[in-house]
């Protein structure tokens, strides 16, 4: 069967059905929060774990998809550079007698798979991207309204109970925004990785800053609103990445854009400081401020001790390597909890997925994760070196601002929209990840599904 690489599927009803719910399941993977979906013992059945049913239903049901499908995930070297932590959490789980420790990360992992699939077979980049660029949207139009109300709209579409969906958090006397994540933070992952995406200009093949301005303004007023010292910190790592990885061009007008842009935010800022809005303007940039410098601006503008804290309780985080009952060759899993006590400090919530990953799966697992986004990395800036691709860069800097916030906490549910982008960047730049063709001509393997 020929197929374009727009949508393979597209001549009849069976492929228009199939291509519908590729679009429902990438808009599933981006907008559903993590609450919203069917719930079933053990394993809650949110929206994205029901589309990615619905889409293997389709796959398994024609040979040529099925075929494809597997080929996919057989062909691509990526897949290999995941198999060492496949490994680990497979032994963890037997030895742990803990399915989710299998199933958790496993199932993000298909994930992406399914996503590679998706964008290399049915949408395409560009459409993925308009998708992207249309949740984005409603993202950050959502949270300006979510501040004033208070509550995240999508909690409304609230059906599961659990770890799943938090409460409402508040610092300052400020309400966060969560927006369909689970809490703040991961709403402020979630703003971030998608900074990079709007900077690019496809046509053009350009990056850009201000390519978006309106949508950038908004996404920069969502992470202020958030909460978030460690994604403000990110958007400003990530803006300076956009500027020095763009052309001369557009550094140009980045600086000139860029500076009047500062001095009417500057001027605002000043002009708003007696309102509670200026001053928590100020409370996350000064925060910013003070762990990167360690000064104590932010106490200026409501900082309490609490929040100072917080940076000592994620230092403390790194004796973790040290608590001796925990085994360095094989974790506790994930259906264990972990609790300790660190020169006085309690720890229980492990604000760091590097360290989160050792006490799950211990070393193997830590270094083997690490390992395949050094691998993703390396093979983009190989590229960006090699050739000045700027979807490898945007790219590049989406997986390096989220391998960054994941310094700071757990995933918390956000690793499917990085693998999203590396879904993309893995079609965009096929030759460097799918093996040569002459290796997947199989009538054997075809003639046996």
């Amino acid at each position: 069967m020929i197929m374009s690489k727009e949508s393979k599927y597209i001549n009849n009803i069976e492929e228009r059905v199939f291509y519908g719910a590729s679009v429902v399941f990438i808009l599933a993977t981006i907008i559903m929060p993590p609450y919203f979906g069917i719930p079933v013992p053990a394993f809650d059945l949110t929206a994205i774990r029901i589309m990615i049913i619905v889409l293997m239903i389709l796959i398994c049901n024609d040979r040529d998809r099925l075929y494809d499908f597997l080929g996919i995930i057989k062909y691509n070297k990526g897949f290999l550079a995941f198999l060492p932590y496949i490994f680990v959490i497979t032994y963890t789980t037997v030895l742990r007698v803990d399915v989710k420790a299998f199933l958790n990360p496993f199932t993000e992992i298909f994930t992406m798979f399914l996503m590679i699939y998706v964008v290399d077979k049915s949408l395409g980049i560009e459409k993925i991207m308009s998708l992207v660029y249309a949740s984005y949207y409603i993202f950050v139009i959502q949270g300006i309204a979510e501040y004033f109300h208070g509550k995240s709209f999508f909690k409304y579409l609230r059906t599961l109970d659990g770890a799943l969906v938090g409460g409402s958090f508040v610092r300052a006397g400020q309400y966060r925004i969560m927006g369909p994540a689970a809490h703040s933070i991961a709403y402020g992952m979630i703003l971030t990785v998608g900074i990079p995406l709007i900077a690019m200009n496809f046509k053009e093949k350009k990056m850009y800053i201000f390519q978006r301005p309106v949508l950038f303004i908004l996404m920069f007023v969502n992470i202020i609103f958030t909460g978030s010292r460690s994604a403000l910190a990110v958007f400003f790592l990530e803006v300076a990445l956009i500027f020095l990885l763009s052309n001369k061009e557009e550094k140009k007008k980045t600086l000139l854009v860029g500076s009047i842009s500062l001095l009417i935010f500057g001027t605002l800022i000043v002009a708003s400081s007696g309102t509670s809005i200026g001053r928590y303007f100020m409370l996350q940039i000064t925060s910013v401020i003070d762990e990167i410098f360690g000064t104590t601006f932010s106490l200026n503008y409501g900082a309490t001790l609490i929040t100072q804290q917080s940076s000592d309780y994620r230092d403390a985080l790194w004796y973790v390597f040290k608590v001796h009952w925990l085994n360095p060759i094989l974790g506790i899993g994930r259906k264990r909890s972990f609790s300790t006590v660190i020169n006085g400090v309690v720890l229980r919530s492990v604000d760091n997925y590097y360290i989160a990953e050792y006490i799950r799966y211990a070393y193997p697992g830590m270094f083997s994760y690490i390992f395949y986004l050094l691998y993703i990395l390396i093979k983009m800036l190989i590229r960006i070196i090699r050739e000045n691709d700027v979807y490898a860069k945007v790219a590049f800097i989406a997986v390096v601002s989220h391998a960054v916030s994941l310094y700071y906490v757990d995933s918390l549910g956000t690793l499917k929209f990085t693998y999203l982008v590396i879904a993309m960047y893995i079609c965009h730049a096929k030759e460097d990840f799918i093996f040569p063709s002459r290796h997947k001509k199989s009538k054997y393997m075809r003639q046996a599904i």
